[in-house]
Formats: structure tokens, sequence, C-alpha cells
């Protein structure tokens, strides 16, 4: 009996606890599912997002590498959808054609927007022109290794200017060259004391009787103007005139301190610091020619210079009067002014104290009057 009455009240605490767990369970869920929906069964939890409807438009873009100075063509570029409300106006092509015939400035990468700054129509202006900065000139003068420190300089470098020059003296009156001639001349005639018949005479034969009479100067003659000067072993006046004709003075200095190169040699025809493989050829009629066994890309006779139109006339006006111009390449980076003073003989004689040689009774055999570098060859070692 009393057996019967324990078994009956351990299946009893049993199902208390099955209920007990039941009630935490059912609380827990209606709690997470009321949190989460402020206390209202959810009904679109997993239901995507409605998208914005976006306004695209095609704009162009290279489908491969473009080359500057190449004529494009519809194999080049392709377009792409972009969004209406970012495009600039008149930034961007919207169709291909517009594209097509265009010549590119500059290089352009696969997958880059075309712009319309970037292209040019091909009857445009040359390419060069796009690599001169705002109140800038370009400026050729020709070259040799001897003024080109050997064709070093190349484009993108900087390079300083030098100008040497001849000066000489002149007649401000005459503008020619000193010491002026001088010649014998004899004074006017007095008509009035002269006979008719001798006065009929001199105007027969030398026209207006008052004029100056001259004496002509031999041919090939010095007969420059003098001085008279003591001469001290006879203790006499003697004149001297100049044995010569005046002596030049040669004078160096800088005449551009900073300047960029553009260009080494020709430009191609279609104006372009860079061979390009899509270059028309210029007409035969207007093609500059080079020399011969010469091209556009070998010919280094030239080199063009970025300079301002104030020192694009110096360089002009010295060109065209004879002065030497060479060319000193400068320290890649380096901007800083250069100051120079100008070079004479009397500078070089001074500053690397050169003096004066000595007039001595011997001298060396035989006579130089002219110095001349050994040529190449003579340094050249024969092999045994």
């Amino acid at each position: 009996m009393a057996a019967g009455k324990k078994r009956r009240s351990n299946i009893l605490i049993i199902v208390i606890l099955i209920i007990a767990v039941g009630a935490v369970l059912a609380y827990l869920v209606l709690t997470n599912s009321t949190g989460l929906t402020g206390g209202k069964p959810s009904t679109n939890q997993n239901q995507p997002t409605a998208t914005a409807n976006v306004d695209l438009v095609d704009i162009v873009i290279a489908s491969q590498s473009i080359q500057r100075g190449t004529l494009i063509t519809s194999d080049m570029v392709t377009t792409i959808k972009y969004p209406r409300a970012q495009m600039a106006e008149g930034v961007f092509f919207t169709t291909i054609d517009e594209v097509v015939g265009q010549k590119a400035k500059n290089p352009i990468d696969p997958t880059v927007p075309i712009t319309q700054n970037m292209v040019m129509s091909q009857e445009g202006g040359s390419l060069a022109s796009f690599d001169i900065p705002d109140g800038m000139t370009a400026f050729s003068i020709p070259v040799s290794p001897e003024t080109s420190v050997s064709f070093a300089p190349q484009q993108g470098d900087h390079v300083m200017v030098v100008g040497c020059m001849l000066l000489t003296d002149i007649d401000p009156e005459f503008q020619t060259r000193l010491p002026n001639n001088t010649s014998t001349t004899y004074s006017p005639l007095d008509v009035n004391t002269l006979s008719d018949e001798v006065l009929k005479i001199v105007l027969t034969n030398k026209g207006t009787p008052n004029a100056l009479s001259v004496e002509p100067i031999a041919a090939g003659s010095l007969n420059y103007y003098g001085r008279y000067e003591l001469d001290p072993n006879t203790n006499n006046f003697v004149y001297l005139s100049a044995s010569e004709a005046q002596r030049p003075r040669l004078v160096c200095q800088t005449i551009i301190q900073d300047a960029a190169v553009l260009k080494v040699g020709m430009f191609t025809p279609d104006g372009s610091t860079q061979p390009s493989a899509a270059a028309t050829p210029t007409p035969a009629a207007v093609e500059p020619t080079p020399a011969v066994g010469t091209s556009y890309a070998d010919y280094t006779g030239s080199v063009t210079l970025i300079l301002t139109p104030q020192d694009t006339l110096i360089m002009n006006y010295l060109l065209l009067s004879g002065t030497k111009l060479s060319l000193a390449l400068r320290s890649a980076g380096d901007a800083g002014e250069i100051v120079t003073d100008s070079v004479t003989l009397q500078y070089v004689m001074d500053q690397k104290n050169i003096t004066d040689p000595s007039k001595l009774p011997y001298n060396v055999e035989p006579r130089v009057d002219t110095l001349v570098y050994p040529g190449f060859n003579d340094y050249i070692l024969i092999q045994p």
C-alpha cells in the first residue's frame, strides 16, 4: 500500500516538471517574436527592398590604348552606361560617331572615358602646340655636336643658352668701322683771283669752283686716319696709321638662364614631338627636305626651346646678327637662378691668372701663327 502511494507521487512530480518546462519555452518563444516585431507579427522579414529607378546614358570610352596623335577609329572605342545626373554638359561623347576621325592630344589608356579636351579635329593645329605652356613660345636654333653638349639634351631637359659675339668701334655718323680713311685735300678756289679765261676752264673741268678737291686713294692702300707721336729714339714726331683693319673684340655671356627643350631635331609632318604611327605625310611641295641620307626621326641639326616671347625676339636678333649660340645642359631638377659675368679677354687673363708672355730673343720652330688641335687620327695607335 505504501509503495503504491510513493509511485503515484513520483509520477505527479514528473508531470509538474514537464508542464513547467513547457511554460518556460512558450514564454521565451512569445517574448522573442514580440521583441523583433514590436508586439506585432512580422509579415515581410524576407522581402527585398525596392531599388530606385536611375536614368542612364551612353558615354564613349577607349577600348584599347590610344597613342598621342593617333587618328581614332571605331574599333578603338566603345560605350558604357553612365548616370545622367552625374554627367556634366558638353564633357563626354555620347556616340562613337562623334569620336571617330578625331586625333588624340595625349595617350589614352583603356576604359578611360574620352572627353572633349582629350581630342582635336583631324584638320586642327599641330600637336606640338599643346606642349607649350600658356604665354610661352617655341623657337628653334641650329646646333652641332660642339654647340649642344654632343647632342646630350633631349626633350624635357633644361638648358642654358650661351652667346658669343664680336664687337668693333664704329664712326657714329658714318656707321662704319674705325679708324676712318684719310685723303689729301685742296682748298677751294677763290674766283675773285681768277681771270675769266681760267675761270671758264675751271668751271668746265672741275664744276663748282668752291668745291673741295679730294685726291683719290690708291686701290688697296690702308690710308687710315692716324695720329702724331713723339719718337723716343729721334725725339721727332712721326705720323702713325693702322697697319690693318680694326680687330673685333670677343665677349661671351649667358643669354637664357633656363629653357626647356621641346624637341631635338625635326618635327614629324603633323607637328608632333613624338613619331606618330598615324601621321599623314605632307605634300612634297611644302614638306621641308632633310639632309641627304637623313629623315625626320634621325635629323639632329636643330633644337626647339620653350622661351618667353621677349627671349624669342632676343634669340632671333642674335642669330641674324651672327652671334654664335651654344647650349649647356642643366642638372635634372635644378631650376635655380644662374648669375654669370660677361667674359672678355681681360676677364680671362685676370680670373685665370694668365700672364702676358715676355718678348724673348728666341722662339719655337717652325713658326706658329694659328692654333690647330691635332686630328683624331694622330692619336690612333697602330696595333701590331
